[in-house]
């Protein structure tokens, strides 16, 4: 305990048992690094996952989009407004479907792609930088079956 009988993160990191606070923590000290990262861009984590998704495959559908990630329809919208406000994306209309608005990257949001990338990567090794060889491999897939679990709740 500390010298006010507080017990430290790293006290209860060590000694909490409890996957979903685990997991919960986790996901706050990324956003927060997320956010320091991306501030000089004025975008926050969510606008990242899209324009990372897009970098893997341009044209996607706002809706095939948050089924794909898992977010929410009316979170991609927004995100995507504000992307298109500082001008990384334009939404098409879909020549077949005219409901259906397509996301593509403009000039701007292809040249941020190599610091979009190191900043992903810089996290993730950050993340595993204590395992060892097999380490990273188990962590994933332990993560995987985590997020599948999840996915049906």
């Amino acid at each position: 305990m500390g010298q006010n009988g507080e017990e430290s993160v790293n006290h209860w990191i060590s000694e909490i048992e409890v996957p979903a606070a685990l997991i919960s923590y986790a996901y706050r000290m990324i956003q927060r690094s997320f956010a320091k990262e991306l501030s000089p861009y004025r975008i926050g984590w969510g606008h990242f996952a899209i324009l990372m998704s897009l970098y893997e495959m341009e044209g996607r559908s706002q809706d095939g989009l948050a089924l794909s990630r898992g977010f929410d329809k009316t979170m991609i919208a927004k995100s995507v407004v504000r992307l298109e406000e500082e001008g990384f994306v334009r939404r098409e209309t879909d020549q077949d479907d005219k409901r259906v608005k397509r996301l593509y990257l403009t000039e701007k949001s292809r040249n941020l792609r190599p610091e979009m990338e190191r900043i992903g990567y810089r996290l993730n090794e950050f993340l595993l930088r204590d395992f060892d060889a097999d380490g990273p491999v188990l962590a994933i897939g332990n993560l995987r079956k985590i997020a599948l679990n999840a996915s049906e709740l």
